[in-house]
């Protein structure tokens, strides 16, 4: 076990030497796995870009990706769609809710499960987190507001307790729908991320552990509202049941809801599928060095990394968090964030700003949404979200390509947190 020992040198963001040299290279991000440009090429040549097209002597790559997704996450049926907030919109409107119903969002979360609730004539209703997982728990549920369903947020790498939650929401008539953006290949008590909750939502964008740069999926076991999911993405049509004939398409206009298009395309598709074939073994390479640097680093007072719940017995691992109850020398969060990456030359910053502080969640700025605002910022208007907070003004973190390096880039992490520690400690006295 390498020693992390402590050190009184000045901060390399000060002009001092820094952790890491800068000709040691971090792993870099997305990985292209082996066959994706042999599945792209297919795609190129068959001529059929999209689920839209005519039909061909080969199976679309969207629906291959929809049957490996769907046996990955243990389930039975699999929609894939364009983007990560398309899949939330859609789950939304499977559910038949009446415009403006209630759905509770934790605050800790991307601004893209609250846009996704506006999107589909629903009110967000932000709550708190558990302050041990960053996750929303049964205790969060605000059942005072008539919500009919919640989208639980599997944070950085813990997963939502989703039968907890489901105990305590389903016989209130509100559904629970997983948001496995940060979570795909995690699991609670063997089961897989996306298949406790009524709806899993995923997205592949290009930071995600599984990605092809753009796209999404959702997935369910409830064979009555995957038929409309399909109907939902792709402007009221399904798949057809038979095979058809060269030149048709091999959708069907089955419209019992009015759907839109959030067709995933088949460039997308064939990377995913060549894409999710590499997947565990980068599961395994970043949990190991996760457990070596929660080791490295359990000395170091005020600092740990973020423990999941005993019951989550398999991590995915979308940034990894670093947690520092306190903040050495009075600095902030961001500053301490600024001295890890010039210690190491890899970005380590502040997680995604709560909703509640976000920018990026403006409501009053679309005109259409004004029925919704209104009742939205009266709603909000004296809450507070203590734990979110917390985790907004404690944590840094980085990306989950840093854990796909070896023990000397752990224990460069973790030298770089104990250097930071010590100078801020030094800088309070």
């Amino acid at each position: 076990m390498t020693t992390i020992l402590p050190t009184t040198a000045r901060l390399a963001i000060d002009g001092g030497p820094a952790v890491r040299s800068a000709d040691r290279l971090w792993p870099q991000w997305p990985v292209p796995a082996d066959g994706v440009a042999r599945n792209l090429d297919a795609v190129l040549q068959s001529r059929r870009w999209a689920i839209s097209s005519p039909l061909g002597t080969g199976e679309l790559f969207e629906r291959k990706f929809a049957r490996m997704f769907a046996q990955y996450t243990g389930t039975r049926h699999c929609v894939p769609v364009d983007h990560g907030s398309s899949a939330l919109v859609v789950a939304l409107e499977a559910l038949d809710l009446q415009f403006g119903d209630a759905v509770l969002v934790p605050s800790l979360t991307w601004t893209a499960c609250a846009t996704a609730v506006f999107r589909a004539g629903l009110l967000p209703v932000l709550v708190d987190v558990d302050p041990r997982t960053g996750c929303i728990s049964a205790d969060d549920l605000d059942l005072d507001v008539d919500a009919r369903a919640v989208i639980a947020v599997h944070w950085s790498c813990a997963m939502a307790d989703i039968p907890a939650l489901s105990a305590v929401a389903e016989p209130r008539g509100i559904t629970v729908i997983e948001d496995c953006a940060q979570a795909h290949g995690a699991r609670w008590l063997g089961r897989p991320a996306g298949s406790l909750g009524r709806l899993g939502c995923f997205s592949t964008q290009n930071g995600k552990v599984l990605s092809a740069g753009e796209g999404g999926a959702v997935v369910t076991d409830d064979d009555a509202l995957a038929p409309v999911l399909e109907e939902l993405r792709a402007d009221s049509r399904r798949y057809r049941s038979d095979r058809g004939r060269p030149g048709e398409l091999e959708l069907t206009e089955s419209a019992s809801r009015m759907g839109a298009n959030f067709g995933m395309n088949e460039f997308v598709a064939a990377i995913l599928c060549a894409q999710l074939g590499a997947l565990e073994d980068q599961h395994e390479i970043r949990n190991r060095n996760y457990a070596l640097l929660t080791e490295l680093i359990a000395g170091i007072p005020g600092v740990r990394l973020l423990r999941p719940a005993p019951e989550q017995d398999r991590m995915s691992i979308y940034e990894l968090p670093v947690i520092f109850d306190e903040l050495p020398g009075g600095m902030t969060n961001t500053e301490i964030g600024e001295a890890l990456t010039a210690e190491l030359g890899r970005p380590f910053y502040p997680s995604d700003a709560p909703l509640h502080n976000s920018v990026l969640l403006q409501p009053w700025t679309k005109p259409a949404l004004a029925p919704l605002t209104e009742r939205f910022v009266a709603l909000h208007k004296d809450r507070t979200y203590p734990h979110s907070t917390f985790f907004a003004e404690h944590a840094v973190v980085t990306h989950h390509s840093t854990l796909l390096g070896d023990k000397q880039d752990m224990a460069d992490i973790a030298q770089a947190i104990a250097k930071v520690v010590a100078a801020g400690t030094h800088r309070a006295h």
